[in-house]
């Protein structure tokens, strides 16, 4: 979903555009990238307070073979089944960003917050997000 704003947003240093690279790339197995959200912090913790941010390292599409729906070529295996860390329930739609470049949206996971968990690639959208940009 693409959001139009009424009014320009004030930028600041907490408020900010992120970039979007307008091709299809694929990024390396391995790399560290950021997520941020407002979701829980555990299975049983409530949505969090304040902005949360994790770094997470993309994965081999192989580790998310235990999720049925997962397609590489449009999702984004993330987050080391060997760590505790992951996104989870109320940080889905919010950013992947790597090396600064905003590559994935948190999707989904498994219920017990185990990683890795499953972020849309924005690559391949870019030819519709083009699209409704020129439009509007």
């Amino acid at each position: 979903m693409l959001l139009k704003l009424e009014e320009k947003a004030n930028l600041t240093l907490a408020v900010r555009t992120l970039p979007l690279l307008p091709h299809v790339t694929f990024i390396c197995p391995g790399r560290m990238c950021q997520v941020a959200g407002w979701g829980r912090t555990g299975v049983k913790e409530p949505a969090s307070s304040t902005l949360q941010e994790v770094k997470l390292r993309l994965m081999e599409p192989r580790a998310c073979s235990h999720f049925p729906a997962f397609d590489h070529n449009l999702q984004l295996c993330v987050g080391n089944p060997q760590s505790t860390k992951s996104a989870f329930k109320g940080d889905s739609g919010g950013p992947l960003l790597c090396a600064g470049v905003a590559q994935g949206i948190v999707s989904y996971g498994l219920s017990n917050a185990k990683p890795p968990a499953i972020f849309t690639r924005i690559s391949p959208y870019w030819p519709w997000i083009d699209e409704v940009l020129k439009e509007n």
